[in-house]
Parts: C-alpha cells; structure tokens; sequence
C-alpha cells in the first residue's frame, strides 16, 4: 500500500516518525513524507522521501508574520469553565497554547502548504496517511482522497484528552461566550473547501497510534494502537573517543535542541548544573550550544559539543541528566539509563511580558515569534517583534516525565529553582551510588520493550486501512 506522513517542519516532530516509517517501508510499502519546503532536506537526510510543500523559502515560525499563542487569560476562561482542577489545566494549556498554533500555521488561508498537500494525496491516491498533532490537514487529505488515515502522537495526548474535555463542557463553553472547540474552528475552512465533512474522526483520526508507555498515557476516547517509541537521533559519525568505554563514570547532560533555537540562555540552569557536576569524579558530556551557555565556561571535567545523538552517547552513561522532553525520556528508558529529570513545577501557562522591551533586561527565557537563533535574529525583522512572551522555565512536558520517572524509581527530580548547587550535587551522587535507581531504570525498559514494536504494527496498520477501504 501507499502511506503518505504528514509533518511538522522541527526534528522533534519528524525523528519520532522515521522508524514506523521505515518499519513500512521495509515491509514494502511505498512511503512519503510530506511537510514544508524547506523541510525536504532534513526528510531526505534519514533516508526516506519527502514530499515538499510550499514555497522552500518560507519558515512559519520565523516569518514576518507569524501567528501569536493564544493568550493567557483566554486559557484561563476555557479552564474556568471547563472546571479543569491546577494538574488538568497544565494539559489544556499544552494544548490551547502551544499546539493550536503551530497547526494554525499549517492551515492559514494564505499560505498553500495545506492546498499542495490535498493536491498531492489526490494525485498519489494513498492508502494510508498517518498525520501528527499539528498536522489536521492530513486528515482532510484523506478524506478528499479516500485514504485511511491516523494520528501518531509522541507519549501522551493532550489534543485528544482535551477534545474530550471540550465535548464534556459544551453549554458551560458556550454559556460563557467561548468557542466550543477552537481546533474544530482551524479545520472547518479547510475542510468546507473541500467538501469534507467536519466530525469528531477528522480531528483525532480513525485510531492513534499511541506511544506512552503505561501509566504516563492520558485517558482519551480515541481508538488507540499501542506502538513502542524506537528513538532515532539522526546519522552522524561516531566520535573517536567514544569507542572507547569510558574510564569514570559518565553523565550526559541535555537540555534540549528546540528551546535554544528560540530562547536565549537558559534560566541560570545550565551554569548551577555544571557547577554541581564540576566537583565530582565523573565524566559529562554535554550537547549545548554558544545560546544555552551564554558565556559559561564550563569545567574541565565537562565535554560540551552542539549534538550528539542520543542513541551513541547513552548506552555509555552511568546517568543522564535532562530536560524532561518526551524523545529525550524514551531514549534514556531504551538505553536502561536512570534519568535526572529538570522541572520546576510550575505552570507552563505562557503570559505576556509586563515590561516594555526597552526596560527588559535581557531576552533570557523570553520567546519572540518570527526569531530564531543563528537562523533569523531580531533586527532581520521589518520591525521589531511587539510581543514578548515569558516561557516557562522548564520543557513543556517536563513534569508528567518527571512524576512518571520518580515514582518508578528511575531517578530523581531537578530543580534549579529551589535546590543550591550543593543540592543538586547530591542528588546527582545519589543516582550514581544507589543501586535502586538502575534497577527503576531497567524496570521501565522492560514495560518499553513489552511493547509493540514498529515492525510489529505494520500488520495492524494494513488491516485497519483494510478495514477502512471496505467500508467506504
């Protein structure tokens, strides 16, 4: 069969996807991944088809006019009137914020990206379409071309869980002046265009293949495929010293790829890490950039490089230290590498700076649409960006992996904000020198490894698109 991916222009969306990709195609079935213009080197580059849409030349999020999140007291109202207790909140807030905006982008009336797409599954006629969370045009795709098509999310799901929520609290929403579905309200245009109609399938897929390992998932009513999350990293030469083992115990520490390209320093939690790292007798290696370090000068024990795939460096560590992001976390479990886990616990709700840009002091922990580091810098801009958001200062999903690691005893908690450098230190100790936390560290690999592989779910995948084509 023919199965056509649609995705995100970021590697955080696309990495996740190349095994069930490969998994297909080295089953023989024919496959294309389709995304922005610009994107189709980074597709080619793991060895799979792109599909590029659009003008090559236009980025979304670092265009002169790219779409702001939705503000913070909107998000308030919905939770308000959803009666979302403070851990619910955190959920919609993910997905009110953060993920309807990325999705607008792809469905904005003035750009063709979403037409181009339509356009190529009616030429390509394929059998399946498998679209992520930001990506509802592949879903009409499918539609207008009679394909099968669903949804693969990263480790849980917060459109689904919130869609859900949504439905649940229809009159109150409506009752208190607010759109009963704003996702709905993205797709409608696209979908009228074409003649599709709009229901609750076209927004959450015929099934969701589903990576969250059990008991870090959110309840949906969504028909879930279970499908185990194999971390691709991307192809890169191996180091000449890392073929050897090491001669100390050795840490990584991560911080992530996405928030440095639109987040300058890193909220003073990169410097009081490596101070606490600085006195120990291990080995780091550390995957940071010029933007994260901000003029640190990390200690002689400490090897800082941009990027290092996981998958080469992990197998090696004793422990990783990290951010808390979803590819990260399932990397380290499929390595049996107890994790340390950064996360300030506070709410991931994005709110307007109060300060003008001129009495700002600095632009740490602040994101600007339309900027991106070492790509696209403010002063590129026609004028400078007015809005000046304040980001939380720990990865979105840092606290459902952190609750999820600790309380299976795979490590530990990190707080820059509370904890002193000497705090931190001894936690990092504690995970080195405790033989409990490797045992929570293999615990969960086995729950991963139990289960469905990408190869394994080809099978399903041909029988649900089956399935789907006789009903039609």
């Amino acid at each position: 069969m023919r199965v056509l991916f649609a995705i995100d222009p970021s590697i955080a969306h696309l990495y996740p996807m190349v095994p069930t990709a490969w998994a297909l195609q080295n089953a023989g079935h024919e496959v294309r991944l389709a995304s922005f213009g610009g994107f189709a080197d980074r597709i080619a580059a793991t060895g799979l088809t792109p599909v590029p849409l659009g003008d090559a030349s236009w980025a979304a999020r670092i265009s002169d006019d790219p779409l702001e999140p939705k503000g913070a007291e909107e998000a308030q109202r919905y939770a308000d009137a959803l009666g979302l207790n403070p851990e619910e909140r955190e959920y919609w807030y993910l997905f009110f914020q953060y993920l309807l905006t990325p999705t607008a982008d792809y469905l904005r009336p003035d750009r063709p990206e979403a037409h181009a797409l339509i356009d190529y599954a009616r030429t390509w006629r394929p059998d399946l379409v498998i679209w992520d969370l930001t990506q509802a045009a592949g879903a009409v795709a499918a539609r207008v071309c009679g394909a099968a098509h669903a949804r693969l999310v990263f480790a849980y799901d917060p459109s689904g869980w919130s869609l859900d929520r949504l439905a649940a609290g229809r009159d109150a929403l409506v009752a208190a002046g607010l759109d009963p579905n704003p996702l709905a309200a993205l797709v409608r245009p696209l979908a009228e265009r074409y003649g599709v109609e709009l229901d609750d399938e076209l927004l959450v897929g015929q099934w969701t293949l589903d990576t969250a390992p059990p008991g870090l998932g959110l309840p949906t009513r969504t028909r879930k495929v279970p499908l185990r999350y194999v971390p691709y990293n991307g192809a890169e030469p191996v180091p000449d010293w890392l073929r050897e083992p090491p001669q100390r115990p050795r840490i990584c520490l991560t911080l992530g790829e996405s928030y440095r390209r639109f987040i300058r320093g890193d909220w003073n939690r990169a410097p009081m890490l490596l101070d606490a790292l600085a006195d120990l007798d291990v080995e780091v290696v550390a995957t940071l950039n010029d933007v994260q370090l901000d003029g640190y000068t990390p200690p002689p024990n400490v090897r800082t490089m941009e990027y290092l795939p996981l998958n080469q460096i992990l197998p090696t560590c004793s422990a990783v230290i990290h951010h808390g992001g979803l590819g990260t976390f399932q990397a380290a479990v499929a390595s049996r590498v107890p994790q340390l886990v950064c996360d300030t616990l506070e709410s991931i709700m994005l709110r307007v700076e109060e300060e003008t840009p001129e009495e700002a002091p600095d632009d740490t922990g602040i994101y600007r649409s339309g900027v991106e580091y070492g790509v696209r810098e403010a002063e590129e801009r026609e004028q400078e960006p007015t809005v000046r958001w304040v980001m939380p200062a720990k990865k979105l999903e840092a606290t459902p992996v952190s609750n999820y690691v600790v309380s299976r005893g795979a490590g530990v908690r990190l707080n820059h904000q509370t904890q002193s450098v000497a705090e931190l230190r001894e936690s990092i100790e504690a995970v080195l020198t405790d033989p409990s936390y490797q045992r929570g560290a293999d615990a969960i690999y086995d729950v991963w490894r139990a289960m469905p592989s990408p190869n394994d779910v080809v099978s399903v995948l041909e029988s649900l698109a089956q399935d789907a084509r006789n009903r039609r």
